[in-house]
Order: structure tokens, then sequence, then C-alpha cells
């Protein structure tokens, strides 16, 4: 019965849940800031660029002229391009795993960096009694599956009415340990994806910022070609 001899006792198990649901609603809240900053700069691109082609096409003399009128229109293409395109990169699915806290790359470590202090900060808000990092926690979620696993094993083959039931008794502590281990790492898991996703965004609006200026200057480009 050595197998269970130090379990910690659950954690509350609405911790976990209610990290769950507001990493998950920052995380929609945040793709729906991205919809609308791509929205909106895909209509603004559009306005911008709509008539200039149509309304300047005809002005357009000789061959300076006409390769600044190109290279213009081309690079206030190429800003709403580089704008949708990078913001967009907070609407793709990526799958979160705990090497991201464990062993970041250095992109992955400035989009967590506020994460990783928090998690310093207070642990046992993050990890409850499972532990003090990411790889305790995940080796603590190893180890009672392990526990509920070989309990299991025992009482099949155990006969013996008071070990069955102490057995019985430990497999179910086993269990809930091993739950609320999951828990407290899918928790985990999820405020890390609503970080990465948090960087993601921030990157997105300093793309969109430079495409706007390559949109703004693409335009005066076209116009100063057209009108000369």
């Amino acid at each position: 019965m050595s197998l269970t001899e130090g379990q910690p006792p659950g954690p509350d198990p609405a911790e976990p849940a209610a990290a769950v649901s507001a990493a998950q609603a920052a995380v929609a809240d945040m793709r729906a800031t991205a919809r609308w900053i791509i929205a909106a700069f895909a209509a603004t691109g559009s306005v911008l660029l709509g008539g200039l082609p149509l309304a300047g096409i005809g002005k357009v003399e000789g061959g300076p002229d006409t390769a600044l009128a190109t290279g213009g229109l081309a690079m206030a293409v190429l800003g709403v391009a580089w704008a949708i395109w990078h913001t967009s990169e907070a609407l793709t699915p990526r799958l979160t795993t705990l090497r991201v806290l464990t062993d970041p790359t250095p992109r992955e470590a400035r989009a967590l960096k506020d994460l990783h202090a928090d998690l310093t900060a207070a642990p046992r808000a993050f990890y409850g009694p499972f532990g003090t990092t990411p790889g305790e926690l995940d080796a603590a979620c190893r180890l009672h599956a392990t526990v509920a696993a070989r309990l299991e094993e025992l009482l099949v083959h155990e006969t013996d009415d008071t070990r069955r039931a102490e057995a019985t008794h430990r497999l179910g502590l086993a269990r809930a340990n091993a739950e609320q281990a999951l828990r407290r790492r899918r928790a985990l898991l999820e405020l890390a994806h609503a970080w990465q996703v948090r960087g993601a965004l921030r990157r997105a609006r300093l793309h969109t910022v430079a495409g706007a200026f390559a949109v703004v200057a693409g335009a005066v480009v076209f116009l100063l070609a057209t009108t000369s």
C-alpha cells in the first residue's frame, strides 16, 4: 500500500476550471479584435485603392511616371497584404504544450514573460499542491495516473476484504489527485495559449501600423505619378 503514501489532498476543482474559462474567454476576445483589425484594414485599403487606379490611369504619361505609379500601387497593395497576413497569425489555431514553458524559443519567452513572472511569484496558485514548476506538475500527473493504474491491478488479484477496502479507498484518492493534476495542467496550457495569442496580437498591431504607412506611402507615390 506504499504506492499512495504522501499523496497530497485534492485541490479545489473550481480554481483550474475558472482559469480555463477566463483564458478561453480572453482568447475569444483577442481573436475577435484581430478579426476586427483585419476587416477594418481591408475596408480602408479597398477605399484607398479602389478609386486610385481608375481615377489616375488615364493621366500616366511616359515611362518614369508609369514606373512610379506601378511601384506606388504595388507598395499600397503590399501594405494591405502585409497587415492582414500578420494579423491573421492571431487567428491561426496553434498547439500549445508544456515545452513553451519549460524550453521556450526566444519569441515564446518574450510572449510568456509576464506569465513566467506570475508563475514564479505565486506557484501554488497555478500548480496547487503538485509542485512549483511545469515539469513537477507534469510529473505529478504521471505519478498519480501510475498509482491509480497499479491499484486497479492490485484490486483484480486482492481477495482479502480489509485490504480491498483499503485499496479501494486509496484508489479513489489516486484518481481524484490524478484528475486534479490534469486539470491544473490543462489550465496552465490554456493560460500559456492565451499569452501566446496576446503576443501574436501585439506583433500584429505593429505590423498593421507598418502596413498602414506602406499603404499611405504607396498612395502618395501613385498620386504624384498621376498628377505630375
